[in-house]
């Protein structure tokens, strides 16, 4: 009886000693686990960080993009409004140096434009 109890004992002991080792490699692994979990929702966070700072940096620039072209656009209208304005000058300048219109004469009793007046001057 007394084989069977120490033997009996002996299985006790290896079976905790299993179970402790069993119990030691899980726990193990759950931390391996969870070290790789954590270390991919960080590799997430800093890629959505950066996803994030790229998208605000395009934003930047469309943004700069477009306050470049509306400066672009206001100067090309102040450029046509002061080329405009420096033709219609000219043009003003040249009249007056041309003085008044001199008036047709028109024969007696004839219209301006008319034949007749045409006729009259032949004469």
């Amino acid at each position: 009886m007394r084989e069977t109890e120490k033997a009996a004992k002996q299985q006790e002991a290896e079976a905790a000693k299993a179970a402790k080792q069993q119990e030691a490699e899980a726990a193990k692994a759950a931390k391996k686990q969870q070290a790789e979990a954590a270390e991919a929702a960080k590799a997430a966070k800093q890629q959505e960080a950066e996803a994030a700072k790229a998208a605000k940096k395009q934003q930047a620039e469309a943004a700069e993009a477009d306050k470049s072209a509306k400066q672009q656009q206001a100067e090309a209208v102040k450029a046509a409004k002061k080329q405009e304005d420096a033709a219609k000058k000219q043009k003003a300048e040249a009249a007056k140096k041309a003085g008044p219109i001199p008036k047709r004469k028109v024969a007696p009793g004839g219209k301006p434009g008319s034949d007749q007046n045409k006729k009259s001057k032949a004469r």
